[in-house]
């Protein structure tokens, strides 16, 4: 084996970079043309948006996945971002609002997630899911500005890395919605790409 024995894993690291790099050539071309933004025109000009990233201002964080992208980011969820973030990461307020719902209670992966939803005065809700089992840092009822730390990120629920799931749900609460963030360039971040945030209180 003093012999065969490195050749042999040799040959397994080969073929697992192989392997790495067509899946990360298939996932850069889906994403590249098959996900995002089909309409411009319905996201709102950022000048008029009311939201920044939900982290602390001047970190940058890469999207795994953006709106209308894979199983997960259709229908319901169309217009959702996953920000990639390690375990215990602050998130912060994107809006004003009050605390409308809490959930923290689950750990790891699952069925259920952890999540903290916070309605805003136009109707509109903020959504952050997969936060630390107990990592919530707001209760319901609590009045939250923008820029606040309202919860620590996880990996907990339906997902395989850590991670925050953001979208914005309509007055009516069937739907997400398109909006915009007044800290980015073009007001829409774009899946495969790192963004940094202008975040704070």
């Amino acid at each position: 084996c003093l012999v065969s024995c490195p050749i042999l894993w040799q040959r397994k690291t080969s073929k697992i970079k192989v392997f790495y790099a067509v899946w990360f050539a298939s996932y850069a071309v889906f994403i590249l043309f098959f996900t995002g933004p089909q309409d411009m025109s319905l996201y709102p000009p950022k000048e008029f948006s009311h939201y920044k990233l939900p982290w602390k201002a001047g970190a940058s964080r890469f999207i795994a996945q953006g709106n209308r992208s894979f199983i997960s980011h259709r229908d319901f969820s169309q217009y959702a971002w996953d920000f990639v973030m390690p375990n215990g990461t602050e998130i912060l307020a994107a809006r004003d609002g009050q605390v409308f719902e809490v959930e923290d209670g689950f750990d790891g992966i699952g069925l259920n997630s952890n999540f903290v939803i916070i309605r805003h005065n136009d109707g509109e809700s903020s959504v952050y899911a997969h936060i630390l089992h107990g990592g919530a840092l707001i209760k319901v009822g609590d009045l939250v500005k923008r820029g606040q730390p309202i919860a620590l990120s996880g990996m907990v629920g339906q997902t395989i890395f850590p991670h925050l799931h953001f979208s914005v749900i309509n007055k009516k609460g069937t739907s997400s919605i398109p909006i915009s963030f007044l800290d980015v360039q073009d007001g829409v971040p774009l899946a495969g790409q790192f963004y940094t945030s202008g975040n704070s209180q």
